[in-house]
């Protein structure tokens, strides 16, 4: 019975990153972001590295987001 579960699940992090016009922002707003920078993800880590997502990332961690921002995505 075991052998009828497929257990090779692709995350919903994989499966945005094999989006071609996927954004910082979409990666940030899922869940399990950190269990996949924890796991060592290789897609999410080479697109995390790539200059554009530094930037943005800097840019958020230096930056107070604006007041109309959902308070979902603003506090983070």
């Amino acid at each position: 019975m075991f052998w009828k579960f497929d257990l090779n699940t692709t995350s919903h992090v994989d499966k945005l990153l094999d989006k071609e016009d996927v954004t910082l922002q979409e990666l940030m707003e899922e869940d399990d972001i950190l269990q996949e920078c924890k796991a060592q993800n290789r897609k999410l880590l080479d697109f995390l590295c790539q200059q554009h997502c530094m930037v943005e990332l800097v840019t958020l961690i230096t930056h107070e987001p604006p007041l109309d921002m959902d308070e979902k995505v603003r506090f983070k």
